[in-house]
């Protein structure tokens, strides 16, 4: 099963420096969610109606334990959920979900994994294998956004995550190019401006998700200041 946009939103997210996500707290907590929500949708593994999130017929395990757990836990539920409740809940397991991707991709070659240690604790770093392609994914999405090039169908998914998880940090370093970005962001996805060229049930999923990924990461958000 493809995975595009999971790799990337991992690939862009990842400091390449540092080997740490740029990408923070909620908004990474619930954009891994996401992203795997859209690949499943993509490959024809999940359907959303009436926003409630169900597992089409064709059910069969992808053999990507990530993949094969969020489906499990979908279609054992014994009840319709929508979506936003769905990116809360299985966002409880986001870190496993994570580390689950990232020794997926590591195997594929997508990433590189070094093993660090600090005051004898062990932790891991990463980063993309080829650091070309990471360039070119931001030289790409950056063709999207700034300058109207038509997307492909999980470009579009990645982009409600950009616009949802505030990831046009990720593409440049700031300034006025940085909150251009952004406002075209919020067009694209507010507007659905290449909605002509995409599948609607594409652009549909991408509104849930990103919707409810926006919605419970602000939730958390405050809540979380409230209680300190």
């Amino acid at each position: 099963m493809e995975n595009k946009v999971t790799e990337q939103f991992i690939s862009l997210s990842l400091n390449p420096e540092s080997g740490r996500y740029m990408v923070l707290g909620n908004y990474l907590t619930y954009g891994i969610i996401g992203a795997l929500l859209m690949d499943l949708s993509l490959a024809g593994k999940i359907i959303i109606e009436g926003n409630k999130v169900m597992v089409a017929r064709d059910d069969s395990m992808t053999g990507i334990p990530a993949f094969d757990r969020m489906l499990k836990s979908i279609s054992e539920s014994g009840k319709e959920r929508t979506i936003k409740i769905w990116v809360r809940r299985l966002g409880n397991r986001s870190a496993w979900y994570r580390k689950e991707m990232q020794k997926y991709f590591v195997k594929s070659g997508i990433l590189r994994e070094e093993k660090k240690q600090f005051l004898f604790i062990p932790y891991r770093l990463h980063y993309v294998a080829k650091p070309g392609i990471r360039k070119n994914l931001i030289l790409r999405y950056k063709d999207i956004i700034l300058y109207k090039k038509q997307p492909e169908e999980h470009e579009i998914m990645l982009m409600g995550l950009m616009y949802a998880c505030r990831m046009h940090r990720v593409l440049t370093k700031g300034g006025p190019e940085r909150r251009k970005i952004r406002k075209r962001l919020v067009e694209i996805v507010k507007d659905n401006e290449f909605a002509s060229g995409i599948n609607k049930a594409i652009i549909e999923m991408q509104a849930a998700i990103a919707g409810a990924i926006a919605a419970t990461a602000a939730v958390s958000a405050a809540s979380s200041a409230s209680g300190n």
